[in-house]
């Protein structure tokens, strides 16, 4: 297997201190960009930019006003935005995308306020999107290695976004893999299947 390329992504001078583009786990804080980036936002009460997929068990967006979007994961955060600033493109991953402020309402619930719809596409990493990483002839090994290691040093993670975030759904397949790998009597579980699916008919 060749070796993965990374393009190390820029951080524009004007971007917000608090930036999150990944595809979130859900679950506990410790493990959840996601949840992470909205609590030091609403910390340092500095807006924070966003654009970020959760996987979610409902995701049904309004035609308008507010909506609550939580992780389908055990002990998620939950967010209350507008429905405005988001995306069901890739249901049932639900995209969050803008920059807000951020207020904590809870211990595991925050309020986004939009304060511009503008995207930041020198965040995004740059990587093979999901059709081509789940179509790629070592997709399974490639994905599979990928996963374990994550599982090994999940110091890596931010090495690992770069190189896969590119590929939304597989990213999350990839950190709910070792995850679950992770825990006591890990397995693997289905999810890098289920990040694959529509391209594996």
């Amino acid at each position: 297997m060749s070796k993965e390329e990374v393009t190390p992504i820029e951080t524009p001078k004007d971007a917000p201190d608090v930036t999150v583009v990944d595809s979130s786990p859900g679950g506990q804080k410790d493990t959840d960009p996601l949840w992470q980036g909205l609590a030091e936002a609403a910390e340092k009460k500095t807006p924070a930019y966003l654009k970020v997929y959760v996987h979610t068990g409902n995701p049904e967006v309004p035609d308008s006003g507010e909506m609550t979007v939580t992780a389908d994961s055990p002990d998620s955060v939950s967010v209350t935005v507008d429905a405005k600033n988001v995306d069901d493109d890739l249901s049932p991953f639900l995209l969050i995308h803008g920059t807000f402020d951020v207020e904590e309402i809870g211990n595991s619930a925050y309020t986004l306020k939009t304060v511009d719809d503008k995207a930041i596409p020198e965040l995004d990493p740059k990587g093979p999107d999901d059709e081509k990483r789940c179509t790629a002839d070592d997709a399974q090994d490639r994905i599979g290695l990928a996963a374990d290691d994550l599982a090994d040093d999940p110091d890596r993670r931010e090495e690992f976004r770069q190189q896969w975030g590119g590929s939304p759904r597989v990213w999350w397949g990839i950190q709910m893999t070792a995850i679950s790998l992770g825990e006591e009597g890990g397995v693997a579980g289905d999810f890098l299947t289920e990040a694959c699916g529509e391209y594996l008919q």
